[in-house]
């Protein structure tokens, strides 16, 4: 076993010495043009996306050299275990990956932290393993691709697709490609055999694992086809994306609205004494349209939503801010040396979470907003959210006033102070939500006479069958604060709800198991919102595919080579995952051969 994994190091140590050259030279280069440290998150899924494809493409050369009829039976009949083979040719490239990824980002960021006044934190030092760890998993995924079935392995490429969508951050992230790898290696485990073209394990264990990401790639390949109606809908003109018109009602109508005209729609049909005159107050005043976040800075986090810096040019400052010691880490924009750290107020008090530049006046977290004093060179906090709310929008312009949101309300701060003071904003006015803000896809609000009106409009997650109620919500605010409501306006879907929701009814189970992926190990997040129960059409018609499937596999299983048990487990498998089972097990297992075919196929072969 050593002596194998000796000769794969020194079978590819050349391509290893030039895929450490050519990804040191990269980094070195980029690092003087920018602080790779403090990018948005696009740069560092760019860098995961090169080192999964190049560890696929050394599994797939790798075995695919060995994979040849001779080479294979040289290799499989030593004095080995089999396990011990594989694994011997698997550790020897992860070990090439680590020099050829990981090593190159550990010399640039003890570059960054000993050589410049860069921040680099505790979180900086775990990226060469989450890049090493990527490339393992493209390695395992492209070494499986190409040794088991052609058929189905390619299925195999779909879990590291997993990091791309996972909600998990800084070492629970760690935690899911620690997961993704051990699935693919006891996948690699599992195929690594004299035949690798025989029928899967007769272990119940080892054909679930083969089976999920097969069944897994059926259920996204059904998915997509589902554009094919697009398609159709794109050269009838019909479609409510690209029509000149939008279907009148619905939400694709209320997303492209503008300002005015969404208010305008939303008042047409109250009764209210006072909707002629806000109608008129609407057409002659400013509508400020704010859409809320998606996502918030997160402690010791491996990335960045964007980079967590901004520039004092007249002070000559750079300010980072730093997760280890919750401060702005300041440097020379000249000279680019450091100068110290900057806190929150005279006391130098450390933020609650990471915060983020917004516009150019204010940084906000989770908590609170802040503004920075060029003159002063100091920090203020100007707004604070109560205890058990997070941030969901900050400071934004609202005619004379300012608007800020939360998770579950909209607070109004007085404009004329909020400009000539530094002092904690008190808010003048709380106008709570009625609905999710994982839902809310906008605000517009007009400063009227006497008060507000401001519309919230849900429509986040109709497309995805997430959101089966889309509405929009007018409330009347006056000028102490007191909201009703004046109208609440269903929208309607524009699509089929058999179109938007075709990610249930194709497997309910696949659908829970892939939202289950995506959370593994994360955090909750109050910005994200659960998907809403589904019509009772919808659940109806999975069940319809359910039923469907387990026919269809009492007469697949009766074409393959099938134990009684093997078989009615199959069958009951289909019947509860659906149709991405039934297509799975097509391509897991051949199609006996009848009598009849072997007769005709004797005489040709004499």
């Amino acid at each position: 076993m050593i002596d194998l994994f000796k000769s794969e190091l020194l079978r590819f140590r050349l391509w290893a010495a030039v895929a450490f050259a050519v990804n040191l030279a990269v980094l070195s280069f980029l690092s003087r043009m920018m602080d790779l440290a403090q990018q948005p998150i696009f740069i560092y899924q760019l860098f995961g996306m090169v080192y999964v494809v190049a560890g696929a493409l050394l599994g797939l050369y790798q075995m695919g050299t060995y994979r040849k009829p001779n080479q294979w039976l040289s290799l499989l009949h030593r004095p080995l275990h089999r396990l011990k083979i594989a694994g011997a040719l698997s550790g020897a490239n992860a070990v090439l990956l680590l020099v050829a990824t990981a090593l190159p980002i550990l010399l640039v960021c003890a570059y960054q932290d000993t050589m410049t006044a860069r921040v680099v934190d505790t979180r900086h030092w775990l990226l060469p393993v989450a890049a090493w760890w990527l490339a393992v998993s493209g390695y395992l995924a492209g070494a499986y691709a190409m040794v088991a079935d052609r058929r189905y392995s390619f299925a195999a490429f779909l879990l590291p697709n997993l990091f791309m969508y996972a909600e998990a951050s800084g070492v629970a992230m760690l935690g899911v490609q620690l997961v993704v790898i051990v699935f693919l290696a006891v996948l690699l485990a599992i195929a690594f055999k004299p035949d690798p073209s025989s029928v899967p394990s007769r272990n119940p264990l080892a054909v679930l694992a083969v089976a999920l990401p097969v069944q897994v790639g059926a259920y996204f390949l059904l998915w997509l086809l589902g554009f094919a109606a697009e398609l159709g809908w794109n050269v009838a003109g019909t479609h409510p994306l690209n029509a000149p018109e939008p279907p009148k009602g619905g939400y694709v109508q209320a997303q492209r609205a503008k300002g005015k005209d969404l208010l305008l729609l939303g008042i047409q049909d109250s009764r209210d004494p006072e909707a002629a005159l806000w109608r008129e107050q609407i057409a002659l005043s400013d509508v400020y349209t704010t859409q809320p976040l998606r996502n918030l800075p997160v402690r010791n986090s491996l990335t960045n939503i964007s980079p967590l810096e901004f520039a004092d040019g007249d002070n000559n400052l750079m300010l980072v801010f730093s997760h280890d010691s919750e401060r702005f880490v300041t440097r020379g924009l000249r000279d680019q040396r450091r100068i110290g750290a900057m806190g929150v107020g005279a006391e130098q008090a450390a933020f609650p979470a990471p915060t983020i530049p917004h516009g150019a006046m204010y940084l906000y977290n989770a908590h609170a907003v802040y503004q920075y004093d060029s003159e002063q060179q100091r920090m203020f906090e100007r707004a604070r959210l109560p205890p058990g709310e997070v941030m969901a929008s900050p400071l934004e312009p609202a005619g004379d006033n300012i608007l800020m949101f939360s998770d579950r309300a909209a607070y109004f701060f007085p404009g004329r102070e909020a400009m000539s003071s530094l002092d904690l904003l008190k808010p003048l006015m709380r106008v709570p939500m009625s609905g999710q803000v994982g839902n809310l896809s906008r605000v517009d609000v007009v400063e009227l006479l006497d008060g507000y009106l401001v519309s919230y409009t849900y429509t986040w997650g109709v497309w995805s069958g997430e959101l089966q109620q889309p509405f929009q919500q007018v409330l009347r605010v006056d000028g102490d604060g007191h909201s009703r409501e004046v109208t609440r306006r269903a929208l309607s879907m524009d699509l089929p709800s058999m179109y938007t929701t075709r990610n249930v009814w194709l497997s309910p189970v696949i659908r829970e198991l892939c939202l289950g992926a995506q959370d593994l190990f994360a955090a909750s997040d109050p910005l994200r919102m659960k998907p809403q129960p589904m019509p009772a059409s919808i659940l109806w018609l999975a069940g319809a595919c359910c039923l469907l499937s387990l026919l269809g596999a009492v007469w697949l299983t009766g074409k393959q080579a099938h134990s009684t048990s093997g078989r009615w487990g199959w069958v009951l498998l289909c019947g509860v995952i659906g149709l991405p089972a039934l297509a799975s097990l097509w391509l897991l297992y051949p199609m006996r051969e009848r009598l009849d075919d072997l007769r005709l196929a004797q005489p040709a072969a004499a």
